[in-house]
């Protein structure tokens, strides 16, 4: 069975970082909706958020809410949105770009059941729950894309988190089976010669 290479489409990126101050304001526009939600940060987002980097290309969040939530609840926030898909479901707060995923589903990895439970919640900003995906998923997704910069992105959360590599190389298999992975072989072992 051929694999889809192309994970999302990268239309709409932003031309410039998204910093920490980009994501706070959305937070704190999502607070002021008053509205119950979790929201668990990935990739960029989750690194910017524990300071592991500076900025991002854009905000990526898993939610547990469903589409219309997310729809009633960024409209009446003044978000515009650019792609209803539900694989990645695209907004901007001005030019700001800002990538939502749903149903544990996220660039081609269906996430294990476990995911929510090893997720770090880091704060709550009146009734939104902000998490941290767990490292070792973040890790799993960035080497389903595989661009150069994600595995820039991986060795930099194995030195930040203390990572261990023989439970990331167990998870990563495991979900590898199912996942709309290509060569995921090839790309784990492309992690493992950078770490030597």
């Amino acid at each position: 069975m051929k694999r889809c290479t192309k994970m999302y489409e990268n239309n709409y990126k932003n031309k410039t970082a998204t910093s920490i101050n980009d994501l706070e304001i959305f937070l704190q526009l999502m607070a002021d909706l008053d509205h119950e939600i979790e929201l668990f940060a990935i990739g960029g987002t989750a690194m910017v958020l524990k300071g592991i980097k500076e900025s991002t290309k854009d905000i990526d969040f898993l939610t547990n809410a469903n589409y219309e939530t997310i729809r009633r609840m960024f409209t009446s926030a003044g978000l515009i949105e650019k792609s209803g898909s539900k694989l990645v479901n695209i907004w901007f707060m001005r030019d700001v770009r800002i990538d939502i995923f749903y149903e544990e589903f996220i660039l081609g990895v269906s996430l294990p059941e476990d995911w929510k439970r090893m997720s770090e919640q880091v704060r709550e900003i009146g009734k939104v729950k902000l998490y941290i995906l767990n490292w070792y998923d973040i890790i799993i997704t960035k080497i389903a894309r595989a661009e150069k910069r994600d595995y820039e992105d991986i060795l930099a959360i194995i030195k930040a988190q203390k990572i261990s590599f023989r439970k990331l190389k167990k998870r990563y298999y495991s979900i590898s089976e199912t996942a709309i992975i290509s060569d995921p072989d090839e790309k784990f072992k492309h992690l493992e010669r950078m770490l030597r």
